[in-house]
């Protein structure tokens, strides 16, 4: 049992030591009778663990200083410092960075199917020990099942709203921007899948992909992933003009080509999977965002063009 005193107020609570907590952790704590109010006491805990936390009515601390408390007439939501003194024995792998995001990207590409470890190896090109560690974090984390060693997304919500808060658009690609002659964006496109040396690795983005997923606003610009960027010739036959800012035309070279593995074919073009149109469209500005929450909120979202 833990006393807590806060404006004359005393509160007592049933606690919890993990060393390693999980979602199935907070879930038996949320689920134990008794009385008193449950805290859960960890020496760091992840913010989607905090959340399970909150929704499983579980109050929580950890020895960096984060807290989430709610009792009666009580509400401690503290958050920890960016230097944190206290972390897990063994250190779990980050599952957004360039390449452990494959498995990420393909769990949410197709969100309704389920898998074996070995079918995600395939799919994703990452080892064996990789693929084991993401799916058991992941899992410990509530955001994917394993039901008779299949592997399914429990919450992908959660899971994109995580990728979301830590992605960084600008660490991730390298942009060059065009100005072009042309104003028909869709003849912009067809003329860049035409000429492109690489179009087996082409995928259109952002807002020229959204709108053709689901129809939204005029796109202000056309956006695709490249493996690299066009040579002087492909560049004239595009009538294509390298500018810094400004341009109707925004080629991305990716950290990891992970972005060309879950595509989908809208009528003649290529586009990368909605998650990834959604996570590039937050910070681009030009109303991306808008278009973000609009394909996100459509009921189509994450289920591939046939």
């Amino acid at each position: 049992m833990l006393e807590l005193s806060l404006d004359r107020q005393k509160l007592v609570f049933e606690v919890e030591f993990k060393l390693t907590p999980s979602s199935r952790a907070v879930e038996w704590l949320g689920g134990r009778e008794g009385g008193k109010p449950k805290l859960l006491v960890a020496p760091s805990l992840s913010e989607v663990l905090v959340r399970h936390c909150r929704a499983h009515g579980v109050n929580c601390l950890d020895l960096n200083g984060r807290q989430w408390i709610r009792a009666e007439g009580v509400v401690v939501d503290r958050r920890p410092p960016e230097q944190r003194r206290f972390r897990p024995a063994q250190l779990a792998p980050d599952p957004f960075r360039s390449k452990s995001s494959r498995l990420v990207r393909a769990l949410l590409a197709n969100r309704e199917r389920s898998w074996t470890q070995k079918e995600l190896r395939e799919r994703t090109g990452l080892s064996p020990g990789l693929v084991s560690r993401l799916v058991r974090h992941l899992e410990n984390e509530g955001l994917l099942a394993q039901d008779e060693r299949r592997v399914s997304v429990s919450n992908p919500d959660g899971l994109l709203d995580h990728w979301a808060r830590v992605d960084n658009w600008a660490r991730r690609t390298t942009l060059r921007q065009y100005s072009l002659l042309g104003a028909d964006l869709d003849e912009v496109a067809r003329r860049l899948a035409a000429v492109y040396p690489q179009a087996d690795r082409l995928a259109f983005t952002q807002w020229f992909a959204a709108n053709l997923r689901h129809a939204y606003t005029t796109p202000p610009v056309v956006s695709a992933y490249v493996p690299v960027f066009p040579e002087d010739e492909v560049e004239r036959e595009l009538g294509a003009r390298p500018v810094a800012d400004g341009g109707t035309l925004w080629l991305a070279i990716p950290a990891d080509d992970g972005v060309f593995r879950e595509n989908q074919r809208v009528g003649e073009f290529t586009l990368v999977c909605d998650a990834q149109i959604y996570l590039d469209l937050l910070q681009a500005g030009l109303r991306g965002p808008d278009q973000a929450k609009a394909l996100r909120e459509w009921k189509g979202f994450g289920r591939p063009a046939a």
